[in-house]
């Protein structure tokens, strides 16, 4: 299952509160991707659909599709604030999703979470 970093959590409840929504949480859902694997988005919504799974940390919400489920096995969702911005990042410490791969032909779980997240595009970091 996923894991979601205080920093993150945090930054969770910020985002709802500014938004008008603290009651609502953070939909991740995975589309297909390309050679990195699946790609990720992630939007704010009211409710939880039938067979989501709900991580919650320090009153943060993630709602999450059983088949994004799967693709997120393992990770955190964290959030950086460095020279390339600042944005939420899926770190995979456990190797990439099934068919993901970085472009430098090795898998990573550096800070920035690898192949496909943070503000990167499909290039390690």
């Amino acid at each position: 299952m996923i894991t979601i970093s205080d920093v993150a959590a945090d930054k969770i409840k910020e985002i709802l509160n500014a938004e008008g929504c603290p009651d609502h949480a953070l939909r991740v859902h995975a589309s297909e991707g390309s050679c990195c694997g699946p790609s990720f988005e992630i939007l704010i919504d009211e409710k939880s659909g039938d067979g989501d799974t709900i991580v919650e940390k320090n009153g943060a919400r993630l709602f999450i599709d059983a088949s994004t489920a799967k693709a997120l096995e393992g990770a955190e969702l964290s959030f950086a604030n460095d020279e390339r911005g600042d944005g939420f990042v899926l770190g995979f410490p456990n190797g990439m999703p099934e068919g993901g791969s970085c472009g430098c032909g090795e898998e990573t779980s550096k800070p920035r979470g690898g192949c496909g997240t943070g503000t990167g595009g499909c290039g390690c970091s």
